[in-house]
């Protein structure tokens, strides 16, 4: 196996731990440990836990090794004011160039969040997938990339505040409603309800933020 792939392979599987939820905010990731579940040398480890680093999911720090990061209330709420303005541009964007194949993807993805309602996991997935594809329309590809770089930083935050709300969408401000100016071509009107959408959800999810970033985590590394 190539360092390459190796590393490919640990950092799907620490990604995946910590936006899951597996690995809760200021757990120690032991390189030693995740290289025995892996069958893998610690070296691809520990060059995944580096960039894990860049993404903001991992800290590494001097003689403690790597913890997932814990994210203090405010910068949750300056990840989530970011995201509200570059989410709305990129709708007002996407609402410009946006065709009728494009709506029906949107529209599916919308129909596979609600299929996955009773699975909290599946339902974050398809919720990215849809706020991915819908920034991907905006033409703007640094756009997009911002974009799933900040979602990739609050998903941990996103994937408990599911598993503890039966129906994480608030309503009135449903993935719906930003498709229905998106279908009209109403780039203003899909640039607000996108805001609005982010900003609403904002609200929910910060509510119990202290006590939800702060859950000491059932599992070890060690």
């Amino acid at each position: 196996m190539s360092g390459t792939s190796a590393k490919a392979i640990c950092l799907a599987y620490l990604e995946s731990a910590i936006l899951s939820g597996r690995l809760q905010p200021g757990e120690r990731i032991l390189s030693k440990v995740v290289a025995a579940e892996l069958g893998l040398s610690r070296m691809p480890v520990r060059e995944a836990l580096q960039a894990l680093e860049a993404t903001g999911l991992v800290t590494l720090r001097p003689n403690r090794g790597a913890v997932v990061s814990e994210l203090a209330a405010e910068h949750v709420a300056e990840l989530l004011e970011m995201r509200e303005v570059l989410e709305g541009l990129a709708a007002r964007l996407a609402a410009q160039r946006v065709t009728p194949t494009d709506i029906e993807d949107l529209d599916a993805l919308i129909a596979a969040m609600k299929r996955a309602a009773a699975d909290p996991a599946r339902w974050v997935d398809r919720h990215e997938a849809f706020h991915d594809r819908l920034a991907s329309l905006s033409g703007r590809p640094r756009l997009a990339a911002e974009l799933r770089r900040i979602r990739r930083v609050l998903q941990p935050c996103i994937s408990r505040y599911a598993n503890r709300h039966p129906e994480p969408e608030t309503i009135g401000h449903e993935h719906e409603v930003i498709l229905d100016a998106l279908r009209d071509g109403d780039s203003r009107r899909a640039e607000a309800l996108a805001a609005a959408h982010v900003a609403a959800n904002a609200a929910a999810l910060l509510g119990p933020m202290p006590t939800v970033l702060r859950t000491s985590s059932a599992m070890r590394t060690g």
